[in-house]
């Protein structure tokens, strides 16, 4: 069949602006791209918000936890401040607030990981998944086109499948290992799509999340070997990658060349012109 490979804005235009916060959304919606990365959680009394963390100190000016913290609380911080100066003022959104941009650009399909995790805090994690589904729901960003779910968990990604049926695409992470709750549940039969981390030369107990953040591109390659491309698309499950700040152009140019169809980029302008100079954004063949 013929496919085009997609361009997602991972945490919006997150290299020049705070991420996960509106302006990085506008500006992510400036571009040419295919798709927007969020990461949601739910405060403790039941709103939905646009965080990546558990927690607010990374990238805000307050601390806690989210979920034991009240929306009035979590708006209190300042998720510009530590980006910059000139962001001072900005706040966590609502997923409310994104939506409502999103529901006038259906060009624009927006890739929304859930980061409460039941294996981590429990029933508290189903609600929040079933809130944050029911308002996509309700604003018309829903349906495999409009919207892809994400998830660590492979028991969320269980229960989301059975509750939602064929309404929600599901992506989840390869190697399995980087996701929670495998002992329980296998999350491979119940993926359309799949990001395919490297894990060349690590240590198996070693977090393949945290050594992403940390991986500087030269201790290992940030793409896998075809051969894993090769068989999720046997599987039937899209093959995508992301890539961070300073990834070069071989690293694109080999992951378009092993099969990648979905690209997330921190700097999503240069990733868009890298594609487009490599000929990875028309038509091809799969």
């Amino acid at each position: 069949m013929d496919t085009k490979v997609t361009l997602t804005a991972h945490r919006g235009y997150r290299q020049k602006f705070p991420e996960n916060t509106m302006i990085a959304f506008k500006e992510a919606l400036k571009l040419d791209i295919d798709a927007i990365e969020i990461d949601v959680h739910m405060t403790n009394d039941y709103h939905v918000v646009i965080c990546h963390d558990a927690t607010l100190q990374r990238t805000t000016d307050k601390e806690g936890h989210i979920f034991d913290r009240s929306l009035a609380q979590v708006k209190e911080a300042d998720a510009g401040i530590k980006f910059g100066e000139q962001f001072k003022g900005e706040r966590v959104p609502e997923l409310t607030e994104l939506l409502e941009l999103l529901k006038d650009r259906p060009d624009v399909k927006l890739l929304l990981e859930l980061k409460d995790y039941p294996e981590e805090i429990g029933d508290f994690a189903y609600v929040s998944c079933n809130k944050t589904l029911q308002l996509c729901k309700e604003y018309g960003v829903w349906g495999p086109d409009r919207l892809t779910v994400i998830t660590f968990s492979a028991c969320l990604m269980h229960w989301i499948r059975n509750k939602f049926t064929d309404h929600v695409v599901l992506h989840g992470f390869f190697p399995k290992s980087c996701m929670k709750g495998t002992d329980i549940v296998d999350p491979y039969p119940y993926m359309d799509e799949v990001c395919l981390f490297a894990r060349s030369g690590m240590d198996k107990s070693v977090d393949c999340r945290r050594w992403w953040a940390n991986n500087d591109g030269k201790t290992a390659s940030p793409v896998v070997e075809k051969i894993h491309f090769d068989d999720f698309k046997i599987m039937d499950i899209k093959p995508c990658v992301y890539f961070a700040w300073n990834v070069n152009e071989e690293d694109y140019k080999k992951a378009f060349e092993n099969g990648a169809l979905g690209f997330t980029c921190d700097d999503p302008y240069t990733c868009g012109i890298i594609l487009d100079k490599i000929g990875a954004r028309k038509l091809k063949k799969v």
